[in-house]
């Protein structure tokens, strides 16, 4: 199966109530944002960063933010990208952010020991494109709805991760998409770092 429960589970009101302080201390410095496209990638998500790098942080909540392509593992070869893209090492994404420290989003990323840790709010009624990723990612759902679903076209499966305090890995390495057909959801998203 492309989706495995955890054994690692946490209370989701706890999470919840932390998320909506953070923001509220917060505000737009926590998001990213495309003056062109409207807020997040295409206007249909926004992204923030719950670690950042130790190298020319300009938002440590934002910097970590991007489109895939934008991204690599420091193992993995990087697709041929457009002149002006920046290819950042996300495993250089593993420091925690100062509003994270004492929370329960902290001992997440300690549990899993996570690189590259976002919260991500989806849209209504939008989807990602299908692609791969260089590394599984972890997932758990913070706020989410039934129509919700990842699919592996390939494997011919469509999933939904419920909002049970569950931590899921996902082998996203897989040809997949997401796709949320209902209210807007979000999610915290950590990388599982490669093991050498």
């Amino acid at each position: 199966m492309p989706i495995r429960k955890t054994n690692h589970c946490y209370d989701l009101d706890r999470c919840l109530v932390e998320w909506e302080l953070i923001q509220l201390r917060l505000g737009d410095k926590l998001w990213d944002s495309d003056k062109v496209l409207g807020t997040g990638i295409h206007g249909q998500n926004r992204q923030t960063c719950l670690q950042r790098s130790n190298k020319s942080v300009v938002n440590p909540y934002t910097d970590g933010a991007g489109a895939r392509r934008e991204w690599t593992i420091s193992r993995w070869q990087a697709p041929k990208a457009k002149k002006k893209s920046i290819i950042k090492d996300q495993s250089e994404y593993k420091i925690l952010n100062e509003a994270y420290e004492g929370t329960v989003f902290a001992d997440v990323i300690r549990d899993v020991n996570g690189i590259r840790s976002r919260i991500i709010h989806r849209t209504s009624c939008t989807t990602n494109s299908v692609h791969k990723d260089n590394s599984p990612r972890y997932h758990m759902a913070l706020i989410t709805n039934t129509n919700a679903y990842f699919i592996f076209p390939t494997l011919n499966k469509v999933i939904h991760i419920p909002a049970d305090g569950y931590i899921y890995e996902v082998d996203t390495t897989i040809l997949h998409t997401f796709v949320n057909c209902g209210p807007d959801r979000t999610h915290l998203i950590i990388a599982k770092p490669n093991s050498t």
